[in-house]
Formats: C-alpha cells, structure tokens, sequence
C-alpha cells in the first residue's frame, strides 16, 4: 500500500481528500504544517507528498518543497495552491522556483486528484 503524505492548511480539504484517497487503497497521513511534516519526515518515507504552497507562510510549501529536494526524498511532490484564483499569479510550472512534479489549482475535483495520485504512484 502506498504512503501519501498530504500537508495542507485546509483541515476540510485534508478530511476530505484523505477520505477518498483511503477509498482508493492509499494510506494517508495529514498535517496541517510544515513543522509537523519535518518531524514526520525524519522516521518517515512517504511514496509522494501533497503540498499546499501558502500556509502559515506565504511560501511554506515552497521551502519545504526545496528542503525535500536538498534532502534524501527523491519521490514525487504534487504542489497545491489556490493562490492564482486569489492573486492572479500563475504558479502552475515545476521548475527551480517550484521544486515539484506536478501541480494542481484549488479547488481540485476528486476524479483530478485521483488520476493525478496514481500517475506519480505508478512512476516510482
């Protein structure tokens, strides 16, 4: 069973996209910051992370994501973020800036995030 670990702010996101994705054989672990994901990752090894951009922080996510990176995870980071409805701003791109392997606007349908979760599950 593959280990999704989803941080993001949005606790009814959080409830509901576990929910699914638990529907769907996936084991999930949610938090809601970028402090308790680090301790997470020390004793843990998610198979692909979900994460929000914009938390307690404007750019949470973003060095998080850029932590990971310079760190030992090697597998996928599906970066979230509603802020381009919000600001206009399109983050949408992995690249140095958004050190991800995909990313998804809120809100997210569950079809989206669905097919989204097992195309970067059946990479690794």
């Amino acid at each position: 069973m593959a280990k999704i670990l989803m941080v993001d702010d949005d606790l009814e996101f959080l409830e509901a996209s576990k929910s699914l994705l638990e529907g769907k054989g996936y084991e999930v672990k949610t938090l809601n910051n970028v402090k308790d994901a680090e301790i997470y990752m020390q004793d843990e090894e998610p198979d692909l992370i979900l994460l929000d951009i914009m938390m307690e922080e404007a750019d949470d996510g973003i060095n998080f994501a850029h932590k990971l990176r310079r760190g030992d995870f090697k597998g996928p980071i599906i970066m979230l973020s509603a802020v381009g409805k919000v600001t206009g701003f399109e983050y949408g791109r992995c690249d140095a800036v958004l050190p991800c392997d995909d990313f998804l606007e809120k809100p997210i349908t569950p079809q989206v995030l669905i097919e989204k979760v097992n195309k970067h599950i059946n990479i690794k």
